[in-house]
């Protein structure tokens, strides 16, 4: 009998921290942003090769192509240049891109040897990547003047007509609440 009451209550306890332990777990995921279309951008604070903090909360009112990338991305380079290029041809929208890891240092010998004008985001630590939930590298998201996710474009942006074309998809309208 005794035995008996023993396992029982081991029983009991068992159930109690699974339920325990399932709270939590849901807890913890309800707290997780979604990264999807639609939805608000996760805003976040980085610093840029001048030293200056920035966050995405900065630029509502503005369309935001936020362009992840690593100088060790093949893909990443080829469109840098086009990126670039289409820099500050479309009124009411900004180019923002974020290294993923890369020294300082590095990155802005990068940006030297490639002239680039936009601003660069570093992202040492890689928590912007895990809350984008970047997997593979270049990684595009469109936020619309509100601060919402308009598209998630994973590859490269091979061409400034392309870029020009979704920035435009970003463009605030006059008029528009």
């Amino acid at each position: 009998m005794i035995a008996r009451s023993s396992w029982t209550r081991a029983i009991v306890l068992i159930l109690i921290l699974i339920a325990v332990g399932y709270a939590i777990m849901q807890t913890l995921a309800g707290n997780r942003e979604d990264v999807e279309i639609g939805k608000k951008a996760p805003n976040f604070t980085l610093t840029n090769l001048q030293g200056k903090t920035v966050q995405l909360s900065d630029y509502l009112g503005t369309g935001v192509l936020l362009n992840f990338w690593a100088s060790w991305c093949d893909p990443c380079v080829n469109e840098m240049p086009l990126l670039n290029e289409t820099y500050q041809r479309l009124p009411g929208v900004e180019i923002l891109t974020v290294n993923m890891g890369e020294a300082k240092e590095k990155v802005s010998q990068f940006a030297d040897r490639y002239d680039l004008k936009f601003p660069i985001l570093l992202d040492q630590q890689s928590d912007v990547k895990k809350r984008y939930k970047i997997g593979g590298l270049p990684a595009t998201f469109l936020v619309d003047d509100k601060g919402h996710i308009v598209e998630k474009i994973s590859g490269e942006l091979d061409s400034s007509n392309f870029i020009m074309n979704v920035m435009e998809r970003i463009q605030p309208k006059p008029g528009r609440k």
